[in-house]
């Protein structure tokens, strides 16, 4: 904690406060990002002022330390990795065939009939959290619900689904606590859509895929796709 006095008055008064130099030590006041004066591991990770009561030329500037695992730090990026729980329908099983149900009648006529089977889906998820000097708004809005479009992470194309790029400013608008996230689906974040005969109300037996979604199947993906390299993010492999 350090007392500053000596401020001219007006609307930078506390901003002047957080960068001047502490009058008792003659010692400089850190700046974002820099590492305790004698405890290793340690680094600014926030610096506020606050007035000083009955004088508008006094401020009272705290710093706060913490380490790289609890906040970006200049120079270090945090790497995390989850699961995300949820569910979904595939009509697609492991080894590329569509899933479906076969019956013969008693008149020896062969049925079927083709499936969207209910699975879960515990998906890795992928945090990468870094200092920036620029606000990540312009990239959340570009790269949110989309996936990548050529392999990425290890992963193959349109496997990496971005949920998200949030970011909070650290004591100025010059420096960002940035975090991107997106989770990885192995089979990818295409869907099978079957049409359905508005008279049987059933899929005919004879759909099959297709490249221009014409033979009762369509291969449909929902998110649009952008080049995630363009992020400039380290291998987490």
């Amino acid at each position: 904690m350090f007392d500053v006095g000596g401020l001219t008055p007006g609307r930078d008064t506390l901003a002047s406060a957080a960068s001047a130099v502490d009058p008792a030590s003659n010692v400089r006041i850190p700046r974002y990002g820099e590492p305790h004066p004698s405890e290793p591991n340690l680094y600014a990770v926030d610096i506020a002022a606050a007035p000083v009561n009955g004088s508008r030329t006094a401020a009272r500037v705290t710093v706060q330390y913490a380490t790289s695992a609890v906040a970006a730090v200049p120079g270090a990026v945090r790497i995390r990795i989850g699961g995300a729980s949820g569910h979904k329908m595939i009509a697609r099983l492991p080894d590329g065939t569509l899933a479906s149900v076969k019956y013969t009648d008693p008149s020896g006529n062969v049925l079927q009939e083709y499936l969207q089977v209910p699975i879960l889906t515990p998906n890795t998820l992928l945090e990468i959290t870094r200092q920036e000097s620029a606000s990540p708004l312009s990239l959340s809005t570009a790269f949110r619900r989309t996936v990548n479009a050529s392999p990425w992470q290890g992963g193959d194309a349109q496997t990496w689904l971005c949920r998200g790029i949030d970011g909070a400013s650290q004591g100025s608008l010059s420096i960002y606590e940035v975090r991107y996230t997106f989770e990885y689906d192995p089979d990818g974040w295409t869907r099978l859509e079957y049409f359905v005969d508005r008279y049987t109300g059933k899929v005919p037996d004879d759909v099959a895929v297709s490249s221009d979604n014409s033979q009762g199947i369509a291969t449909i993906l929902p998110y649009a796709t952008k080049d995630f390299s363009q992020l400039r993010l380290p291998n987490a492999f």
